[in-house]
């Protein structure tokens, strides 16, 4: 299988599922829940979750863990109204055609009220400016370069995108790269935790560079700006390094 739980208290997996816990607002949205990792971790304390998976298997494996699975895309899900005060989409919007037409739809599921919980991997990362600046883009099978994104962003351009999607940017973490999923299994553990010690203190220093991805909590803005966005987008995008 392409994704594994991240274990790392600092990691997008668990920090979400903080997030979930600590707005405490029911039933929530998975988007893209590949084989149901935030439903596993929710399922003990009986939250009412969803989930949206177009892989086949993926969503089989992942019905266990949630009420209603759409085994769909997301522009294909046929969802309910108004229904969702929590939206997740953790590691999904980059892997869509139109992240905003998607987005869109989203918010038609969603509460007035809703928070949508976000992320997505930060291009502007000290790995890939060293690999960009080498004249490298690699493909690879995971990562900030998995070869099935179709965008990539750094925080000032997917604020931009949230918001030409019609999402209010309250609040953005940065993650530190998964190094529990990389580490080879025989090799020294205590230098392990010294290295997560150190990412985790580059991460205060330079969130923008040492993060490998972006979490945003966002909200619904009124329609009214939802029109306005565009303009800034355009700007954003091309004053971003």
């Amino acid at each position: 299988m392409h994704y594994t739980l991240h274990s790392d208290p600092q990691s997008s997996h668990q920090q979400i599922v903080k997030l979930v816990r600590r707005v405490g607002r029911a039933p929530v949205l998975d988007v893209g829940a590949a084989q149901g990792f935030l439903g596993q971790m929710l399922h003990t304390e009986g939250t009412p979750i969803d989930a949206i998976e177009p892989h086949p298997l993926w969503a089989e494996h992942a019905r266990a863990y949630y009420q209603t699975v759409y085994a769909s895309s997301i522009e294909a899900a046929e969802l309910p109204a108004h229904r969702y005060p929590i939206v997740v989409c953790a590691d999904v919007l980059e892997h869509t055609v139109d992240p905003v037409a998607a987005l869109t739809q989203l918010r038609a599921a969603a509460t007035d009220d809703a928070t949508f919980i976000i992320s997505l991997p930060n291009v502007a990362h000290i790995a890939a400016r060293l690999l960009l600046l080498a004249g490298r883009f690699p493909r690879m099978e995971r990562g900030i370069f998995d070869r099935t994104h179709l965008h990539f962003y750094t925080r000032a351009t997917a604020t931009a995108m949230l918001r030409e999607g019609g999402l209010q940017v309250v609040l953005a973490r940065p993650t530190p790269v998964p190094l529990e999923q990389i580490w080879p299994p025989d090799s020294r553990r205590t230098l392990l935790r010294a290295l997560m010690l150190m990412q985790r203190a580059a991460l205060l220093l330079a969130p923008a560079l040492f993060g490998f991805q972006w979490i945003f909590v966002a909200r619904p803005l009124p329609h009214t700006q939802t029109d306005e966005a565009k303009p800034e987008t355009a700007r954003i995008n091309g004053n971003e390094n």
